[in-house]
């Protein structure tokens, strides 16, 4: 596995090895530029040395003196000396043929030279000759120069050339870090930031991110999508806790509506028993009849709170949310009444029918029925309202009530798990957070707007399935 530390670590050694290299090859061409100064020098002073010859030369057939051949002797024999020294460095310059034919006249030179009787004319062949191979040979140590100074100018060039190649490479490094470092650390933080986000919301989503590469952050992916693995595993079961928690709020109140059916029919059964001798057949078809209705009314009683606590997974319907609240409000009859709490439900005409899970949609508004209810403790009134919200066509749920309010600062944290403002022991926290995720599992969303003192409202925002 390739952490993103011997990463950074590999790419400081390629930055050290680049810096280096490019610093050696710089210092080198100095080095390299410094010998072929030197050398130019010495080309120089053969040039010089030729020059001094040819000029006494001519000073020679001019004037005629011996004098001036001493002196042609004296730096033909220099000239001599610095061609055998360089000979090595010029074959690398020049052409070999140039380097003979140099090195030939230079002997022709010295021979007529020897011969200083056969110069006595200036005019004659030998001094004729003479002149031509003096001519090779500056010819020559200029064509050296030319070719040397080239050289050197080849190499300055090059020496410019590494500041722009530095540059260029250091440029496509600290691109190559700047994507490196966008790909495989910026854009993954930012993706675990957004989960950690809609993880404190309460939606528990795995991070969509493909793993090229194993290293430290995609670690850290792993191990949250491992984590809201687990979480969404237990979703199931926070769900029915937090139903069975909200139906053991209005369990007393439950009891009581089902003891009142129980009581009436067994009213009817003594009656039946003592006096049924005695009743007339239409009576008893009376009495018969209240005894199926009281029945009646305790098996919806009872299907309520099954169809509220069942564990089944997600069964979406096509249900009418008039038939729901109504539902939701028989469930919390008693409840309603205990606190003295009035309902109400304003429910527009013809309203489409959803697409919902009716379990999961039942407890979402059962949690906030009851999270008002327990804000008026001196009563109130509980105003439920739905409609086609005209400016998205979403199904708008309004649940209104006259209570105690939510303080601004909590607002944006009630949605929060485990987050309450109730007292200690009269809350877990968990009834919004819950009904949060349950409207996010049907892609819908929910607000609240509240003013202390006043009550407060909170609206879903329900897609209509067409």
């Amino acid at each position: 596995m390739q952490t993103i530390r011997s990463r950074l670590i590999i790419i400081f050694f390629v930055c050290l090895s680049f810096t280096g290299g490019l610093t050696v090859f710089y210092y080198y061409n100095i080095f390299i530029l410094e010998k072929k100064l030197l050398l130019i020098e010495q080309f120089d002073d053969l040039k010089d040395n030729i020059l001094e010859l040819r000029r006494y030369e001519k000073n020679y057939f001019l004037t005629g003196k011996s004098v001036h051949l001493e002196q042609m002797d004296h730096y033909l024999l220099k000239t001599e000396a610095s061609f055998l020294r360089l000979g090595k460095k010029i074959k690398g310059i020049l052409p070999l043929p140039e380097l003979e034919d140099c090195s030939a006249a230079l002997r022709k030179y010295r021979r007529i030279l020897k011969n200083k009787n056969s110069i006595g004319d200036k005019d004659g062949p030998k001094a004729a000759e003479l002149r031509s191979n003096g001519t090779i040979l500056t010819s020559f140590s200029e064509r050296l120069i030319i070719e040397k100074r080239s050289r050197v100018t080849r190499v300055l060039r090059q020496m410019l050339l590494l500041p722009l190649a530095f540059s260029a490479g250091f440029i496509l490094l600290v691109i190559f870090v700047m994507h490196m470092t966008r790909e495989d650390v910026l854009k993954p933080l930012s993706l675990i930031q957004n989960a950690a986000e809609n993880a404190r919301k309460g939606v528990f989503e795995p991070i969509d991110h493909a793993v090229q590469k194993k290293n430290e952050v995609s670690q850290c992916i792993a191990a949250f999508n491992k984590m809201v693995v687990e979480i969404d595993a237990g979703q199931e079961q926070l769900l029915q806790s937090r139903k069975m928690a909200s139906i053991g709020t209005f369990t007393s109140g439950i009891a009581h509506e089902l003891n009142n059916p129980i009581n009436n029919i067994s009213l009817i059964v003594d009656s039946l028993l003592e006096d049924g001798a005695s009743l007339s057949a239409k009576e008893c078809r009376e009495l018969y009849k209240d005894l199926m209705d009281q029945a009646d009314r305790s098996s919806g009683i009872v299907k309520n709170l099954l169809e509220f606590s069942r564990t089944d997974q997600d069964q979406f319907e096509n249900i009418s949310m008039k038939e729901m609240i109504e539902k939701t409000r028989r469930l919390l009859k008693n409840e309603l009444s205990i606190k003295g709490v009035k309902f109400h439900a304003r429910i527009q005409e013809n309203l489409p029918k959803l697409w919902i899970d009716k379990s999961r949609l039942q407890q979402a508004l059962v949690n906030l029925l009851l999270n008002s209810i327990h804000a008026m403790p001196d009563g109130g009134d509980l105003t439920v309202i739905i409609e086609v919200d005209p400016g998205s066509e979403n199904l708008r749920i309004d649940v209104k009530d006259t209570g105690t309010g939510i303080p601004k600062g909590q607002l944006d944290s009630i949605f929060d798990p485990f987050f309450t403002t109730k007292k200690e022991g009269e809350g877990t926290g968990l009834g919004l957070s819950v009904t949060y995720n349950i409207i996010k599992r049907h892609n819908g969303k929910i607000s609240v707007e509240s003013m202390p003192g006043k009550g407060t409202c909170f609206s879903i925002f329900l897609p209509v399935k067409v």
